[in-house]
């Protein structure tokens, strides 16, 4: 069974997955800023993030 592909809006274009502003990483990882508890989407970080080369 696969999972369900989802389209993914970025706009760090400095990210390797970043294509034409989308995330275009096999998956997605998203967790907690470092010592919050999150409340609102300003609380959370995208720890898929890989700088371009």
């Amino acid at each position: 069974m696969n999972s369900p592909k989802l389209e993914v809006k970025c706009s760090v274009d400095c990210c390797d997955y970043w294509k034409d502003s989308c995330c275009n990483a096999s998956a997605l990882e998203v967790n907690p800023m470092t010592g919050k508890t999150p409340h609102t989407s300003d609380d959370t970080a995208c720890t898929t993030f890989k700088p371009n080369k």
